[in-house]
């Protein structure tokens, strides 16, 4: 046991030190926490069953003690970890909202006609970047756009921006491990057409496990958001593919393919942690896993770079699961609710974003003060069935609010569409098998 212990000392000490109990590191703290599961998994299977802990935290507690007393450890090796731990650009009031950082993309969302930026670089302890941080590089290019009013012929001359994405390479401070991360920088209006056609994959030790979804807004790239990152812990030992995951792209779509999501059963280990089930889910935002409060992990919404918005129209198709189940405390399983059918979710809002308040999440999507509007699909609407209904909701006032143009301007706010297989996916209660099919959605805009 001690040997095993010896074999991946550097990889359990140096995440427990620097993610696991590091509240601190706000951007890739996910991925690499995710990682670390996936080696201790790997590793240490057989024992998530016999200890049968409560929660997350109680393992690698155990496990810091083991590595602690064990008199066969050895000095931690040079770190084998590549990654950006955070990014930033030297005038930090361009930024909109904090960068998004995936295991191989980072997106920055900012307001600046300058083409040419130098982003600067937090990476993991002894990892060199390339080309190194603080160089500036061409992001995008930016077009000039004159249309004439024909009533009072006033020209109206509007900017829109094509990305070049720039890439940057990461090397451990062992010299053992790279990794490319692809910078894009986001500053154009924000999309109004969804057609779930465009996928990318998440990739981990270089294979291919989940989809991920995104849009494409005059040259620019905007990512979906989805829980398939923590699933992929509690499905990582079953050889998934990419069908298995609770998000990914179906054929048959309204016009070309679409989007699919389906309620899992997260299997034994996903039991142990408190989380029997996982529901198919997409929204404009980010995931960042948050072990002890998983609805948190949510981030929802985006920049709102348009004029307000004033509905959210599309297409869905929704099927049911069998048995609808609710989280038993006792056990961390389920048991079945007699006579309850599961039922989906699909809303959008638009919410200040302020300085206690940089995000909404799974917690508080529905009932955050910060909302101003909103555009929900009533259950009352919902229809289930194998055709596409189609669909129209208009946003509301929320909370006794409206938009404030200069707020607008000046890009306080966030809008985010949400979408679930299970309503109360997030509190662990759905069906498993529950699917819900979406595409071709439509904001319109004032």
């Amino acid at each position: 046991m001690s040997a095993f212990f010896i074999v991946r000392k550097e990889h359990i000490v140096s995440y427990l030190r620097r993610n696991i109990f590091d509240g601190k590191n706000n951007y890739c703290t996910f991925a690499r926490q995710t990682q670390f599961l996936s080696i201790l998994y790997r590793l240490y299977g057989q024992y998530f069953f016999i200890m049968r802990r409560k929660t997350f935290f109680s393992l690698f507690l155990i496990l810091c003690m083991a590595l602690s007393l064990s008199s066969c450890i050895k000095d931690e090796a040079p770190n084998s970890e590549a990654d950006v731990t955070g990014i930033t650009l030297p005038d930090a009031s361009m930024m909109l909202r904090t960068p998004i950082v995936n295991n191989s993309d980072i997106t920055i969302y900012a307001n600046t006609a300058d083409s040419i930026l130098a982003p600067e670089f937090t990476l993991t302890d002894g990892a060199t970047i390339e080309p190194a941080s603080g160089t500036p590089r061409k992001f995008f290019t930016r077009n000039i756009n004159v249309t004439t009013d024909e009533m009072t012929g006033e020209d109206d001359t509007t900017y829109t921006y094509t990305a070049i994405p720039q890439k940057y390479t990461v090397t451990s401070q062992d010299g053992q491990w790279k990794k490319t991360y692809t910078v894009n920088i986001v500053n154009n209006a924000t999309p109004s057409d969804f057609h779930f056609d465009n996928v990318r994959y998440y990739e981990y030790d270089g294979k291919p496990l989940f989809q991920v979804f995104y849009e494409t807004v005059a040259g620019q790239t905007v990512d979906w958001g989805s829980g398939n990152s923590g699933a992929m812990i509690t499905l990582m030992s079953s050889n998934p593919s990419f069908s298995d995951y609770p998000t990914s792209q179906a054929d048959g779509g309204v016009s070309g393919k679409c989007a699919k999501l389906t309620t899992i059963s997260t299997g034994a280990l996903g039991t142990m942690f408190g989380a029997p089930i996982a529901a198919g889910n997409l929204f404009l935002g980010s995931f960042v896993i948050d072990m002890t409060n998983m609805p948190a992990s949510t981030h929802f919404g985006i920049p709102l770079r348009n004029t307000a918005p004033v509905s959210l129209s599309g297409y869905y198709k929704y099927q049911p699961g069998k048995t609808f189940v609710k989280l038993n405390d006792a056990k961390n399983g389920v048991v079945p609710v007699p006579g309850r059918t599961d039922d989906f979710a699909l809303y959008a809002i638009v919410y200040e974003v302020t300085a206690d308040a940089p995000y909404v999440d799974g917690n508080n999507s529905l009932t955050s003060p910060n909302i101003v509007l909103k555009a929900e699909l009533k259950a009352a609407d919902h229809k289930a069935g194998s055709d596409w209904v189609k669909f129209e909701i208009p946003f509301e006032p929320q909370n006794g609010k409206t938009i404030d143009e200069q707020k607008l301007l000046d890009g306080k706010y966030n809008i985010a569409i949400i979408m679930s297989s299970s309503a109360d996916g997030a509190k662990f209660q759905g069906a498993v098998g529950s699917t819900l099919y979406v595409d071709e959605f439509h904001i319109t805009y004032e």
